[in-house]
């Protein structure tokens, strides 16, 4: 028995708050997980964290249970919640393979991948921004030396029909597509949510008037740059309608691409499935939503081809195994949506070595700086993750680097 001693918090400010979960044990083992950003997260994550003080650590479905309970006044079939619960499922799953010395892959019954596979997000070509937890864009010392975001307005939600100003570069699409083939991925996905091809009047979901033609020639540009052998998918972030979904399928379908991702709000089960019956296009989706129950829909009317859960918020291992077996039952692929640092890009490439059905594992972080330097060795490698015999989630946390690059205002593992 492995009693939690304690469980602590740092956020670092990278492209997005990497909240990065510490938990102790009586042993003095200690397991590291990473939650999906939103706001107020650390907070919550500590309210749970004190309830959990003295529990076994290696009841970790028991204590995921009481969490789900305790919080069941607050949300915790969906929401902010499952954020918090993911990450200390899996610092408890870290703890406990830490504890038996043996990589989380083997604890979670073998891998069928030794490798992992990931793809990198190149966003809409220019280099990323950094969204704070309302997608607020805020400059950070890292992205430029004078403070301002290049492709972004300050203080704007990224959602703001007027955040994003910087016109499409189809020259830096196929420049941003070589080097990312270059740095040796042979997967990637970009933006096309972008200027000249989001909905212009606010609340609205509607392309705006010819609008496909861009999204045209920006596949065109973007496999050009990319080159033979190399595969594609491209996110619409949900922005759009049905009509408006079915004209930009149309616009790509001429490029043999892995998946369309999230044409449609999530919720709307009816839409993808007819969207999914009406072109060629591979559907991906799935980060917004909760549970295996949420997914239950979607994939039993097989309205996606690519199921992309995101393990910094889904609910848990347990959750995420269920959604990846129900998956592969029905022929589905999955690859996880991970916008997450290096903690939970580990995390979610051992958890992702277990699925026979296991297509690619999202890279976000290409244009942090410090991505590397924050853990003790080398992740991606070649793009792939490497599954190996390292205990745990196989890295180690650089505190000094998680110092140095801390979110102001926030506190480093303090209790």
């Amino acid at each position: 028995m492995s009693r939690i001693r304690s469980v602590s918090t740092a956020v670092v400010a990278a492209n997005f708050d990497w909240t990065i979960v510490r938990i102790e044990a009586e042993s003095g083992a200690v397991g590291w997980g990473e939650a999906f950003f939103a706001p107020g997260l650390p907070e919550i994550i500590g309210e749970m964290g004190r309830l959990i003080e003295g529990d076994d650590a290696t009841d970790v479905e028991v204590i995921g249970a009481r969490l789900r309970a305790a919080t069941s006044g607050a949300g915790s079939v969906g929401g902010i919640v499952h954020n918090a619960l993911s990450a200390i499922d899996g610092a408890l799953w870290d703890l406990n393979a830490r504890e038996l010395g043996v990589p989380l892959w083997r604890l979670l019954g073998g891998a069928f991948h030794r490798s992992v596979r990931v793809y990198a997000d190149c966003h809409g070509g220019a280099g990323l921004m950094s969204l704070g937890p309302m997608l607020d864009i805020r400059p950070v010392p890292w992205l430029d030396a004078s403070g301002q975001v290049a492709d972004g307005t300050v203080g704007k939600s990224l959602f703001d029909i007027d955040a994003e100003t910087e016109p499409v570069d189809l020259d830096l699409l196929a420049e941003r597509a070589r080097a990312a083939v270059d740095a040796g991925f042979d997967a990637l996905k970009f933006d096309l949510d972008v200027p000249g091809l989001v909905p212009t009047k606010r609340g609205s979901r509607t392309l705006p008037p010819g609008a496909e033609s861009l999204a045209h020639d920006m596949a065109d540009a973007i496999a050009e740059g990319a080159g033979p052998g190399v595969e594609l998918s491209f996110d619409l972030h949900w922005r759009y309608d049905m009509a408006s979904a079915v004209r930009l399928a149309a616009a790509v379908e001429h490029q043999p691409i892995m998946w369309l991702e999230d044409p449609l709000p999530p919720e709307n089960v009816s839409g993808l499935i007819a969207l999914s019956q009406s072109t060629r296009v591979p559907l991906g989706g799935g980060e917004n939503l909760i549970g295996h129950r949420s997914f239950e829909p979607v994939i039993s009317a097989g309205a996606l081809a690519v199921v992309t859960p995101d393990l910094g918020k889904v609910g848990g291992v347990s959750e995420a195994r269920r959604i990846a077996a129900s998956s592969a039952d029905r022929g589905l692929s999955i690859a996880p949506h991970n916008i997450a640092g290096p903690i939970g890009t580990a995390f979610a490439a051992q958890v992702s070595a277990t699925w026979p059905n296991f297509l690619a594992l999202e890279y976000h972080a290409q244009d942090v700086p410090f991505f590397a330097d924050l853990v003790d060795v080398p992740l991606i490698e070649h793009g792939q993750i490497a599954m190996t015999d390292r205990p745990g989630i196989g890295v180690e946390p650089v505190l000094e680097v998680v110092e140095r690059w801390a979110k102001p205002g926030t506190t480093v593992f303090a209790r």
